[in-house]
């Protein structure tokens, strides 16, 4: 948007006289201040009575004055009007003071542009893509083989010499509980090579869930290696480790 006053001329202005007043224009759209200057610059620079018929303009660009000059306009800086002025149609003038043109002829002179960085070459984001994708490939490689270390069921060695399973099987049989009160948890071993998994104070406490399990050695623990419930270690004679909890033999 524009302002402008007039100074020895008519408010539409179409004609000049050194007895007009100055008057306001108000706020001007950019068509609308196109059209004054085009009445502007039809009217001639030289006047018999003296008058000297500009315009002073404000902008978002500044603040300016602009007279007539042989079918041109003549465009200064209202802060100083010893510089040069510029010679411009209506339409050039229209374009250097619009609000969305940040820099015109003589707005403030603009601050020293900042350098915008280079440009990576196009090898060298090709090749940072290059290492981030073997960075991730080894990743997901480390985090395939870790899930499938951590996954894959313990070494157990299952025993086979009758003499040892006879030897070893009775001393495992028997009670084994993570505590004495409700909600805790029995391991009983059987001598028909079954194991039953239970709860004190369950409804259910006589079975929960019962599997079958050979006698093995997992590294030199003897353990219990069961179809479907995992392993089951023996800590000593009296003590079995499962899943981290540690059941005590109670009878």
């Amino acid at each position: 948007m524009f302002t402008g006053t007039t100074v020895n001329l008519s408010a539409d202005p179409s004609a000049a006289d050194c007895r007009l007043d100055p008057s306001e224009l108000g706020v001007l759209t950019p068509d609308e201040f196109r059209s004054l200057l085009d009445r502007l610059s039809l009217i001639e620079s030289a006047q018999p009575d003296g008058a000297d018929p500009h315009l002073v303009v404000t902008s978002a660009a500044g603040r300016f004055i602009i007279r007539t000059g042989e079918g041109k306009l003549l465009l200064y800086n209202a802060r100083d009007t010893s510089e040069p002025s510029s010679r411009l149609s209506p339409e050039e003038i229209v374009t250097q003071l619009d609000p969305q043109i940040t820099q015109a002829p003589f707005a403030f002179p603009p601050a020293t542009p900042t350098k915008k960085p280079k440009a990576a070459p196009h090898y060298a984001i090709a090749f940072a893509l290059f290492v981030a994708a073997l960075a991730l490939d080894g990743f997901t490689l480390y985090a395939v083989f870790n899930i499938e270390h951590v996954a894959s069921p313990p070494s157990v060695v299952v025993l086979t010499d009758l003499n040892e399973i006879a030897t070893r099987g009775p001393d495992t049989l028997g009670n084994y509980a993570t505590g004495s009160r409700p909600g805790d948890r029995v391991i009983t071993v059987t001598p028909d090579e079954k194991v039953r998994f239970s709860e004190l104070g369950s409804p259910d406490a006589i079975s929960i869930n019962t599997d079958t399990f050979r006698l093995g050695l997992h590294g030199k623990r003897l353990c219990l290696l069961t179809a479907e419930s995992g392993v089951v270690d023996f800590v000593n004679p009296d003590t079995l480790l499962y899943y981290r909890d540690t059941y005590r033999r109670s009878r």
